[in-house]
């Protein structure tokens, strides 16, 4: 094959010349390929991190359902506290993947509509004392009027006993929410922007188990 110069129309390409472009060409096909190697080790280094902090988040909330097992609440924002941190790993390593997908794919035009999308699965479920069962109080208790001391003393233990089973109704539905945000925030590690929300209704629900526990 020849080539012609643009300063003498008809003339040959020497070979050498024609070398140095196959070179370059070679040169230029070997950087891309090499640079495509590095952006997919990347991405498998960010599928392996996201795949330990579930792993490790997974442990979080066995151990927290230990925790409000046994009402220790004491211990409990700690666990809280590994989850934001491995939430904030994962964060960090999700930009660098976003980072390296744009150079391999470029930029997808209906990007911010699937990120949307997929936020919205991770919908954040709420539970604030509003949704607790109302502790029943002396009003509730029906005043037949003229009573003994014996009757008075039935109706208060009578009330003692709904009082306690509505108290632990209410730890239980907490402890059920707490576990249910706990869990999702986890499962949505791979989308942070979904991650972050989760983990702040979780500090809100513990908040709230706590004030049931005491």
């Amino acid at each position: 094959m020849t080539t012609t110069y643009d300063t003498v129309p008809g003339a040959e390409v020497p070979d050498d010349c024609e070398e140095d472009e196959l070179d370059q060409s070679l040169e230029n096909v070997v950087q891309a390929v090499r640079t495509a190697q590095r952006a997919f080790d990347e991405i498998g280094r960010c599928n392996q991190l996201l795949d330990h902090a579930q792993e490790s988040g997974g442990e979080v909330i066995r151990e927290l359902d230990e925790r409000l097992r046994r009402r220790e609440h004491v211990a409990v924002p700690a666990l809280l506290d590994r989850l934001d941190a491995l939430a904030a790993e994962v964060a960090r390593s999700e930009a660098d993947r976003v980072v390296v997908s744009r150079i391999l794919f470029g930029e997808d035009e209906n990007e911010d509509d699937e990120l949307a999308d997929v936020v919205g699965t991770w919908t954040v479920p709420r539970l604030t004392t509003e949704n607790l069962p109302r502790i029943p109080t002396v009003h509730d208790v029906e005043d037949p009027g003229d009573s003994t001391l014996e009757d008075m003393w039935e109706r208060d233990q009578a009330l003692a006993a709904r009082q306690h089973e509505v108290q632990r109704k209410r730890t239980r539905i907490a402890a059920d929410h707490l576990r249910t945000v706990t869990t999702r925030a986890v499962d949505s590690f791979g989308t942070p922007t979904a991650t972050a929300p989760l983990l702040a209704e979780a500090r809100e629900a513990y908040g709230l188990w706590m004030s049931c526990v005491r």
